[in-house]
């Protein structure tokens, strides 16, 4: 018997359009923190997906684990935050963890799990993902703080339609006959985004005017080919605290640069008044469970700053979506 222990999370690809199919689940793509839960006994860990310790983000929410019919089990899910409507809100989030969440709210986070890696001494990694999700709901008791992520089988283009009215940031799509492929990313798991999004590495800073003179927006870039290329700036939607924070944090970093020295951000851009600074920046260098890298070991935030924006019109995607294929009925297929 073995015991459990942290798994390398499998990854979804992005593809640009849902699809129906008979042999995929549908579930919510979940607008939280990808977080793994390893029980052993009494004993809770919380990783990250770069196997860094979640629970200095969320605390021992899901400790102790009354909410599990089983002494070992490693479960696989996201952590997130309900608004007022019950629907998961990622900025709401991001100030829970801060400790700016409401004083008298009983369940700051919920944790969606949506699959099972390992049961009672045994890897279940093996097994299609319609037999772990069974085992999962098997040994998953009611409780606030836990639930389990529900799917809709063959119907993916009314569920992506439903949670495009609902808001949502979008929909996941997976084989049901696929078994978990720790650390790998594969088109067995697809990602279908409502919301576009891309994640980008803080690079450097510009001052702006008027109440905002001290920052006017971030420099973010993408990489490419080894090198951090410059994509664009964000800088709407900053209240004062932002900017505070932002600010304190760049003054501690110790990898700060002189403009006089080489730059991360190839081109720095131009701005008017000459303001822009740039920051040092290292490619794994991950600041929180939102934008883990696959590194292994912490390093310092100031390494790399990732926020999550909107980029001016020559962002460059990471992430390049591909198209499921057709059956020999001409209905759409996800990749098989």
């Amino acid at each position: 018997m073995t015991k459990p222990g942290f798994i390398p999370p499998m990854l979804a690809t992005l593809v640009g359009a849902p699809f129906d199919d008979p042999d995929w689940l549908f579930e919510v793509k979940w607008d939280g923190f990808r977080v793994e839960v390893v029980v052993d006994g009494d004993t809770v860990r919380l990783w990250t997906r770069g196997e860094q310790d979640a629970s200095r983000y969320f605390g021992p929410f899901v400790d102790p684990p009354t909410w599990l019919a089983a002494r070992q089990a490693v479960v696989d899910g996201e952590v997130i935050a309900l608004d007022e409507r019950g629907e998961p809100d990622f900025a709401l989030l991001q100030a829970r963890i801060k400790g700016r969440g409401v004083a008298a709210e009983p369940t700051p986070f919920v944790y969606e799990a949506f699959d099972l890696l390992h049961l009672e001494g045994r890897s279940v990694l093996g097994e299609p993902l319609e037999q772990r999700r069974r085992l999962l709901a098997s040994i998953l008791q009611p409780d606030p703080r836990v639930r389990l992520s529900e799917t809709i089988a063959e119907e993916g283009v009314a569920f992506f339609e439903a949670a495009k009215a609902r808001g949502l940031e979008g929909i996941m799509a997976k084989d049901r006959r696929a078994p978990y492929l720790p650390g790998k990313r594969t088109d067995r798991w697809q990602k279908i985004k409502i919301r576009p999004e891309q994640e980008l590495v803080l690079g450097g800073w510009v001052k702006g005017t008027g109440k905002a003179v001290d920052l006017g927006a971030l420099l973010v870039g993408v990489y490419e080919d080894g090198l951090l290329r410059y994509a664009g700036k964000v800088g709407a939607g900053f209240t004062t605290d932002n900017r505070a924070e932002l600010l304190a944090a760049i003054a501690r970093s110790p990898l700060k640069r002189p403009r006089s020295r080489s730059r991360p951000l190839e081109p720095l851009p131009a701005t008017r008044n000459g303001s822009a600074r740039s920051l040092s920046c290292a490619r794994n260098s991950p600041v929180g469970p939102a934008t883990e890298s696959s590194a292994r070991r912490p390093t310092r935030a100031s390494r790399s700053r990732r926020t999550r924006g909107k980029s001016s019109a020559n962002d460059r995607r990471a992430d390049r979506p591909v198209r499921g294929r057709r059956g020999p009925e001409g209905r759409r297929r996800g990749p098989q």
